[in-house]
Formats: structure tokens, C-alpha cells, sequence
């Protein structure tokens, strides 16, 4: 099957033409064959997420009001898919801190916990939330993930930085650290277009589609609940966003999915 499907998607000489034969194999249900993709041996998208390079990143703080509308759309949505009341929830690859700033200056309860690469951002997350915050590498630090411990993992624009090869291993130590029913939020961004730029600012190494994504979490063993779209109209956000929805002129730019753990 995956010999035919080589055949017919060419010899993948870009990781572009690999999330195309994913995309196909996961709209046709055929996961066996879906799976097989995921060996190193397929082209993967060059990028550095280094420690450095992230910590020149975020330098310095970008507060949450100042952001683009989409951006503040976003967080605002994956406050509303929290649990109610405080829970144990995990931020993993945590940044710039929205969801937090935006949790604090909203007066919600949570017991916070994060991981990211960059020191810069772990430095200020201590220093400005009340929590449990880690320098660590997501697919080599234990000591954050927990057996059965988190009521929520968010992970906010993540999956894109991961490699094809590790992102099962990334969601297995989702779904081991969750407690029974418990929450797996993501964003990532849609039709980003890196197969056709010569550049790639944030060092994404996939390009995600919805039936990949789908495909991902049910193999992983995560139930979605919900998913939402979103589209980064720099002016005019409101009513061009409205217009998107009941003309479907345009693509949405980026995806929030909402999944429990089965």
C-alpha cells in the first residue's frame, strides 16, 4: 500500500509531499498504512529549536493585550474549554505565557505547571505566576510529566516544532501523565504555506491539516470534543471573519482541538 501510494505522490523529495500522502491515507481511514509514514525516513522539514534560538525569541515579554486579534481570539476560546474550578494543568512548550497573563488578569484558579526550552521564558513565568515551571526539553525532561497527574495538558502551539518520528512519543507522554478523562488541548497553525516561502521564522517541521490532526489524536488515544478554526485578518478581523465563515472565501489559518483521553 505504501509502495503504490510512493508511486503515486512521487519520491517525496520535500517533507511537503509526505503530509500530502498523510493527509490522503488519514481521509481514507487507512491508519496502518498512515503510521508507516511517520518513519524517519521520510523527508522532515531543517529547522533549529534550540534553546538559543528560542531564547532569542522571547528576549523580551510580549504582553498578551498587545497581540494580533486572532491571537487574542485563541486564548480567550482555550480559557473557555478549561475545567471549572481549580485543576492541575500542565502548559507545555509555555512561551511568551498568554494563556497565563490572561488567566491571572482574569482572577482564574489554577494550579500551574510548564516546561519550555527557553530559559528566558521559564525565568519570567516564575517570576510572574504562582506555579511549578521548568527549563526542559518536552520529549527528553521526565520530570514533568507526571503519571496520571494533570486534569489538563495544553499545548499552544507545539506539535508544529515537533519531528514526524517523535510526535507519537510526544502524545504518549500526554496521555500518561492526563488522569482518567482528562483534558489535551492544542493549537497549531493551517495552510501556513511553507512549501512555498523560502523562509520559516518559527522552525515549524510540519505542516498540519485537519485529517491528520484527527488521525493523530484518535490513534493516540484521544476522543476530540472540539475543534475550532481561526483566520489571521490583520484588519477588519470581526467582520472578515464572519464573512469567512458564510462564504468559505478563505482558509483558516489556525486550529484549536479540544480531546479527552480514552
Amino acid at each position: 500500500m505504501i509502495k503504490s501510494q510512493e508511486e503515486k505522490f512521487g519520491k517525496f523529495k520535500t517533507p511537503f509531499e509526505a503530509e500530502d500522502l498523510r493527509t490522503n491515507l488519514a481521509q481514507k481511514g487507512n491508519y496502518q498504512a498512515f503510521l508507516k509514514t511517520y518513519s524517519s525516513n521520510y523527508p522532515v522539514i531543517t529547522a533549529s529549536n534550540t534553546s538559543s534560538f528560542w531564547d532569542k525569541k522571547f528576549d523580551s515579554l510580549e504582553k498578551f493585550e498587545n497581540q494580533d486579534s486572532m491571537t487574542r481570539e485563541k486564548i480567550d476560546f482555550i480559557i473557555s474549554l478549561l475545567p471549572e474550578g481549580k485543576s492541575k494543568m500542565l502548559d507545555v512548550g509555555l512561551g511568551q505565557a498568554y494563556l497565563e497573563q490572561r488567566l491571572k488578569k482574569l482572577g482564574t484558579k489554577h494550579n500551574l505547571y510548564g516546561i519550555d526550552i527557553s530559559k528566558k521564558s521559564i525565568t519570567r513565568a516564575r517570576k510572574n505566576f504562582d506555579g511549578e515551571f521548568i527549563v526542559g526539553d518536552i520529549l527528553k525532561n521526565k520530570k514533568i510529566f507526571k503519571k496520571s497527574f494533570y486534569d489538563v495538558i495544553v499545548a499552544i502551539e507545539v506539535t508544529e516544532h515537533i519531528p514526524p518520528a517523535k510526535i507519537f512519543e510526544f502524545y504518549k507522554r500526554i496521555h500518561n501523565s492526563l488522569r482518567p478523562k482528562g483534558i489535551f488541548i492544542i493549537s497549531t497553525p493551517l495552510n501556513e504555506g511553507l512549501r512555498y516561502s523560502k523562509i520559516n521564522p518559527s522552525a515549524h517541521l510540519r505542516e498540519y491539516t485537519i485529517p491528520i490532526l484527527k488521525a493523530e489524536f484518535k490513534l493516540a488515544g484521544f476522543k476530540i470534543t472540539q475543534m475550532k478554526t481561526f483566520f489571521a485578518f490583520s484588519k477588519f478581523y470581526t467582520l472578515k471573519k464572519l464573512l469567512a465563515r458564510l462564504l468559505r472565501r478563505w482558509e483558516a489559518n489556525n486550529i484549536v482541538v479540544k480531546a479527552v483521553k480514552v
